[in-house]
């Protein structure tokens, strides 16, 4: 009929017609009226909520309240709680915890408390969810206690140094060295033995590999020419990763890139991971980073079937030639070696070797055929007594030399850089 109109209201997938002008409004304000219903409970739901953790919280001592009211770090985590709870349920996930340490606007002190919270989840992989109630009776239990708490406030002390102090150019000293290298709190040696490997044997790789932009992004080129522009590492992500001992923050932009690709290969594969430093932090094999890094494939060369004939004092017996001969030739024509060594069973155990862990491989000598080799965690060890399998070896900056018919006999394999190009994935 002339003058009226005919409305149509999209509402939680129901379409609803009418034809009238007033029928309309009054429906629109019914429907104004239900969101604003729900908007006003789940905001009286969550003030509930917060009152409830309050309550819980004023049943401590004067003594463990006076604790928390002189904890910088928990400051931190009750003023920033709510922003950090995207679901607002009262209680941080691992995911959440994740988020806000990815997050660029999270800086500071803030971002502290949070690297504290995350090192603590992942320490510890019952405590979390955390509620507010849990990481305050975390910070007033006394360090003797059984289990023991999580350390938050030092954690946080080391997190805001390491934020506070870390330069933010990329390559603040020129080009990137080994011995600048130490792995950070997470558990990503697989990642940082390509890293390491290359800034030993072709630093100008890396240089080209991540170029900072006028804008303040990363504009990063893998091996296979692939480029994809990254921020840069925030302060979570820089107080969370690897140190680079003050000459930039190119360690923590590394594991950002190549962590980024592996994510994304990740998630055509369905991940519960949420962030690049959440899925590097759990592990991995050095072959993927390297394959990333290069652009070409690589070839692994294992060390167990050497194990079988030993002599007198544990040194393989086996023809090592098939693998001299790789390693020769790796090291001739300029291609990275990495590789590492699984959780401890038939191999042998030295001192000083860290097992279900990643190493880099810098050199083979042929002159006295042996091997150098680089922990990611940067650290010296002197043996007491005699380099060998009985008492391990020198260490110092991460690096040891070792005989190769002593290296087969506890390192897993060796992973080869290959002239073929890797596939695309």
């Amino acid at each position: 009929m002339p003058g009226r109109r005919c409305f149509d209201v999209s509402f939680l997938s129901t379409q609803v017609q009418f034809s009238s002008r007033r029928c309309g409004v009054h429906l629109l304000r019914k429907i104004g009226m239900v969101f604003c219903a729900i908007a006003i409970g789940g905001v009286l739901l969550t003030d509930l909520k917060a009152k409830e953790a309050e309550k819980t919280l004023s049943r401590l001592t004067d003594a463990e309240q006076k604790i928390l009211d002189q904890s910088p770090f928990f400051r931190q985590v009750q003023h920033h709680f709510g922003e950090w709870d995207l679901n607002r349920n009262q209680e941080l996930s691992t995911e959440e915890i994740e988020l806000a340490l990815h997050n660029a606007n999270i800086r500071g002190a803030q971002a502290a408390a949070v690297t504290s919270l995350r090192r603590a989840a992942r320490g510890d992989k019952e405590l979390a969810p955390l509620s507010l109630d849990k990481i305050g009776r975390g910070v007033v239990t006394k360090p003797t206690a059984q289990p023991a708490p999580p350390k938050y406030q030092s954690m946080f002390e080391a997190a805001l140094k390491k934020i506070e102090t870390t330069k933010r150019d990329l390559f603040a000293d020129g080009p990137p060295q080994l011995e600048s290298i130490s792995q950070g709190r997470l558990g990503d040696c697989f990642l940082l033995v390509s890293m390491g490997t290359c800034a030993c044997c072709d630093p100008d790789r890396l240089m080209k590999m991540m170029q900072p932009q006028p804008d303040g992004k990363i504009l990063v080129t893998l091996g296979n020419g692939r480029q994809l522009t990254i921020e840069a590492p925030t302060d979570g992500e820089v107080a969370i990763g690897a140190t680079s001992r003050n000459t930039g923050c190119w360690t923590n932009t590394y594991e950002k890139a190549v962590g980024t690709v592996m994510l994304e290969r990740a998630s055509k594969k369905g991940t519960r991971h949420v962030t690049p430093l959440s899925l590097i932090g759990v592990g991995g094999t050095p072959s993927v980073p390297l394959e990333i890094l290069t652009g070409h494939k690589v070839r692994k060369h294992s060390c167990q079937p050497y194990r079988e004939a030993k002599d007198e004092s544990g040194r393989s017996t086996a023809d090592l030639s098939a693998l001299r001969e790789d390693l020769k030739r790796a090291f001739t024509e300029k291609r990275l070696v990495v590789g590492g060594c699984g959780p401890k069973g038939s191999q042998t155990l030295v001192k000083g070797i860290y097992y279900n862990h990643s190493y880099g491989v810098l050199e083979y000598d042929e002159v006295t055929d042996t091997v150098l080799f680089w922990n990611p965690f940067g650290h010296k060890y002197t043996p007491k007594g005699p380099d060998g399998l009985e008492n391990g070896y020198t260490t110092t900056n991460g690096k040891f030399r070792v005989p190769l018919n002593e290296a087969v006999m506890w390192f897993g394999s060796f992973s080869i850089e290959t002239t073929e190009a890797a596939p695309e994935m």
